[in-house]
């Protein structure tokens, strides 16, 4: 196969040589997301949106393609896609891949090769929540609410990247089922890992929410062992504040007023007041 099969080109050079393909918003300004369309002639047009790995919420790295009925592959990569390409690697030995394949079998190849860190990516986000359920245990966590969000907002991001290459691989596949069966198994086989990470995302969601409810049944624990103290202290001053209001009347018939040790029998019943409530309470194993 020669290598004019596989080509890179830019959006407006696409355009020009397929005019009708601007309908489709395959360019960036058309929405950073993962999608392929089927055309009426055959072939199809899409563009692949992918989250960066350690920014997922930011720009995304972008490209369209254009896979046509006679399987001419045209690509695309603009400048941020292009850069993760030289540094992450991906792209490394690509070019002689691409000998003895198809276009379609080439496009399966290089989704497969951005895919690739994908899981390893994820094992980072557990291992974050790893450490910040050990923050929670020890009781050390600062901000946990705040990390927490930014984690599932991220995961959130990664979750919905799946679904739409769920639906970019199946279409890909419905393409090529009859023009490349062998490019259409690998379409196949895309569409399990996509929903694979998926499955996958949504546990470490699952896990980042498991984290905040547990952090959020500490802090209810913590409320509660705080109003536990303040009913305490309310319950062993309510008699001492009976019998200050009652005393505190100064009617001149109350005997207390003008008894020599009056004064000092208050004090008296008022810690045994004390003292009884004292073991009712470590009785009740209120304390």
């Amino acid at each position: 196969m020669s290598d004019s099969c596989v080509e890179l080109v830019t959006f407006d050079q696409l355009l020009r040589r397929y005019p009708q393909l601007e309908q489709h918003r395959i360019a960036p300004t058309g929405g950073a997301f993962c999608r392929a369309e089927r055309l009426k002639g055959g072939g199809a047009a899409g563009t692949y949106a992918m989250p960066r790995p350690m920014a997922p919420t930011g720009d995304k790295h972008f490209f369209g393609f254009y896979l046509t009925d006679r399987r001419l592959l045209r690509l695309e990569m603009c400048g941020c896609f292009s850069a993760l390409a030289e540094e992450g690697g991906f792209l490394r030995g690509l070019a002689g891949d691409l000998e003895s394949q198809t276009p379609a079998q080439a496009l399966a190849e290089l989704f497969a090769r951005l895919l690739q860190e994908d899981m390893p990516t994820l094992q980072k986000y557990e291992k974050r929540l790893t450490a910040l359920e050990e923050a929670l245990m020890q009781d050390q966590a600062q901000d946990l609410d705040k990390k927490l969000f930014r984690i599932r907002r991220e995961l959130s991001v990664f979750a919905a990247y799946y679904e739409q290459l769920d639906d970019l691989f199946a279409a890909l596949s419905d393409e090529t089922e009859e023009s490349d069966a062998h490019a259409s198994r690998l379409f196949d086989r895309l569409t399990g890992r996509a929903q694979r990470l998926l499955s996958a995302t949504e546990l470490e969601k699952e896990y980042a929410l498991q984290l905040r409810e547990m952090h959020q049944t500490q802090l209810d624990m913590r409320q509660n062992q705080i109003m536990k103290i303040l009913t305490i202290v309310t319950t062993v001053f309510l008699p001492l504040s009976l019998i200050a209001g009652w005393y505190g009347m100064n009617f001149v018939n109350m005997p207390e007023l003008t008894t020599q040790h009056g004064y000092l029998a208050v004090c008296i019943i008022s810690v045994v007041c004390i003292i009884v409530e004292l073991v009712i309470f470590k009785w009740k194993k209120w304390l």
